[in-house]
């Protein structure tokens, strides 16, 4: 515990720094911070996603032999799981690679320090047209859902039918009712965090474009 609240600590001191040193106000010395951790982590996040992405088409390749071991181990599930994770060991796919595992954790790490950080601060300026960045704020929250949504339907793939659109809106929607109680601040902090996904994710489409372009030249 004394070593989560050194690490929590890290972001309360980082924010008044900001703001006693630089002039900044509370708000965007939230958004400064969280824009260059996110950047700091672009990197690695950036080559998790894009090997999710060749994880997806290579088992879209696949499924003629994923269908074929269906039918021949229908009755034995465990085999079934068997042969399946053997099939992707073969081509290649990989879920739980290194670069997977630290981006996951680190991003967690992240966010839940940050909010943790901010629920224990007293932040109670104004921001833009927010009175009080210490309460809720109804335009915030659906700012930050339309952030997220804008961010989630960017990626490559997302938009490929109308089932994906409803199940994108799904965390959208978890995500703005959370934001219905809790301090204007960590609404700032979730709009400052889904605008560096939105750029990771357009980041992401030119460099499978860039990919796709050196496996066939025109």
């Amino acid at each position: 515990m004394e070593l989560w609240a050194l690490w929590t600590n890290v972001f309360t001191v980082s924010i008044s720094m900001l703001t006693s040193h630089l002039g900044l106000s509370e708000a965007l010395a939230i958004m400064l911070l969280t824009l260059c951790i996110r950047a700091a982590m672009m990197p690695l996040s950036l080559a998790s996603a894009h090997q999710m992405h060749k994880n997806k088409l290579a088992i879209a390749k696949l499924k003629p032999m994923q269908a074929k071991l269906s039918e021949q181990h229908k009755s034995k599930p465990s085999e079934l799981i068997k042969q399946t994770m053997a099939l992707y060991r073969e081509h290649g796919i990989s879920f739980f690679n290194k670069a997977t595992l630290i981006n996951l954790t680190s991003r967690a790490v992240f966010g839940m320090g940050f909010f943790h950080a901010l629920s224990r601060m007293s932040i109670t300026s104004k921001f833009l047209w927010i009175a009080s960045l210490a309460k809720p704020n109804f335009v915030l929250n659906i700012l930050v859902g339309a952030l997220m949504f804008l961010g989630l339907i960017l990626m490559p793939g997302a938009t490929s039918d109308t089932s994906s659109l409803l199940i994108l809106m799904i965390p959208v929607m978890i995500s703005i009712i959370a934001l219905i109680t809790l301090p204007a601040a960590i609404g700032v902090y979730w709009a400052s965090s889904n605008m560096a996904t939105i750029v990771q994710a357009i980041l992401l489409r030119g460099m499978i474009k860039r990919a796709e372009q050196r496996a066939f030249p025109v």
